[in-house]
């Protein structure tokens, strides 16, 4: 077993280019910082139905490696549109009127856990993009030219939808494949690369997987390694500390 512990530096820049300010830091436990905007900042209008926000302006090249595309338009997940708002690079709308959601009420919304994305989740999402990485909810495709999202993307059964409708012989067999696994994949993740494309994103470097408190165990390991052909990397999370842990060989002690 190998334990990866990765720091960021805080003179190092963010993927929005940047410095990170030691003076200022964001926990989930801490107080919640006042929301300060850069000026032409995008904007994002907040979709309870689908526990998700809407692109209605884009501003900068972050979107090349943010947000999933779907007939046209651009909608961002909650640590998406959380991170960029901590950043000052997202003003999220209200659904009814156009005064932006303060950060309190966009951790509340974290913290209940109904868009698909969990406090330890985001702690390492924003812990990976502050080092540069790209990341993607594991599964969904950046892009898809004609399909619309219909459903909340929150709701585990649902994290293909409007795709999974396009191949329903591909969904019978994943469904004949699956197997129960307490261990879960949650992103993934690309090494920084000017160069990426939501149309054509490849293999990503690793996909970031968690199973709870507990390391997962071997059968856990084996489901997910035939689920996935990418490099798993196991995330823990403790006191806003991302720690990420990757198998290369399981040797189980034998009993006299």
């Amino acid at each position: 077993m190998e334990e990866k512990d990765w720091e960021v530096s805080s003179s190092s820049d963010n993927e929005a280019g940047f410095p990170n300010d030691d003076d200022e830091e964001f926990h989930s436990g801490g107080s919640v910082p006042k929301l300060q905007f850069r000026v032409g900042s995008s904007k994002a209008r907040w979709i309870a139905e689908l526990g998700m926000a809407e692109v209605e302006v884009k501003r900068g090249k972050l979107w090349t490696t943010t947000g999933i595309i779907r007939s046209g338009k651009t909608y961002c997940f909650i640590e998406e549109a959380l991170y960029l708002s901590e950043i000052g690079e997202l003003q999220i709308l209200g659904n009814e009127d156009d005064i932006a959601i303060p950060l309190k009420d966009l951790y509340e919304k974290m913290a209940e856990e109904k868009s698909g994305c969990s406090w330890d989740n985001y702690e390492v999402y924003r812990y990976l993009k502050g080092l540069g990485y790209i990341l993607g909810r594991n599964g969904i495709s950046w892009t898809l030219k004609d399909a619309a999202i219909t459903r909340p993307y929150g709701e585990e059964e649902s994290a293909c939808a409007g795709e999974c409708l396009e191949d329903k012989d591909t969904v019978t067999k994943l469904l004949g494949d699956m197997q129960i696994c307490d261990a879960k994949a949650v992103f993934d993740v690309y090494l920084p690369n000017s160069r990426f494309k939501k149309s054509s994103p490849g293999e990503p470097s690793f996909v970031a997987c968690f199973s709870g408190d507990s390391p997962p165990s071997k059968k856990d390991i084996k489901v997910l390694q035939k689920r996935i052909a990418a490099p798993l990397m196991f995330c823990h999370v403790a006191q806003g500390r991302a720690s990420f842990f990757s198998f290369s060989s399981i040797d189980l002690p034998v009993l006299p």
